[in-house]
């Protein structure tokens, strides 16, 4: 094994256990600044419930995250144990992971859309101004697409590395 090779399965290791301290965490309510900023900390309780569902969300995410970054050393170990049909088998699975990633990026988005009032209901608005005001995503805190940003660097850096192997 190369320098590289260790570099890329202990970058892997570290988000490994960095997505799983994360998603822990959220799912058990703390450390939600990460994903919420400071939304909802003035006590009120919907929003503080709302918070809360945004997290949970986010861990979905993360665990789709975590299951592709050990794709990726489940199909390196392969490769280096020289066990082709396992290699095969975590290229596949690899593939099914990322496509659930952009799937589940899009889902995580479009649940947070918030829900039309009935006054917005009664108003006649024209097709392409409502789905306008449906595709934006000023309605999410600035950090929520930071983290999830940081979140896709992060994934990417990882791939990036066991590109170059």
């Amino acid at each position: 094994m190369d320098g590289t090779a260790i570099i890329a399965l202990a970058t892997a290791v570290l988000v490994l256990v960095a997505l799983a301290v994360l998603a822990w965490m959220f799912w058990r309510g703390s450390w939600l600044f990460l994903v919420a900023g400071r939304a909802g900390e003035n006590g009120d309780e919907e929003t503080s419930e709302g918070r809360r569902r945004l997290a949970r969300r986010m861990v979905v995410v993360l665990l789709i995250g975590f299951a592709l970054v050990a794709t990726l050393l489940l199909f390196e170990g392969a490769k280096l144990a020289g066990n082709a049909p396992l290699a095969t088998a975590a290229t596949m699975a690899n593939n099914v992971a990322f496509v659930a990633l952009l799937v589940g990026m899009v889902w995580f988005f479009i649940v947070q859309r918030p829900n039309r009032s009935k006054d917005d209901a009664a108003k006649e608005e024209s097709r392409m101004a409502a789905r306008a005001r449906s595709a934006r995503l000023d309605h999410l805190p600035m950090t929520t697409l930071v983290f999830s940003i940081a979140f896709i660097a992060v994934i990417a850096l990882v791939g990036v590395l066991f590109a170059g192997l």
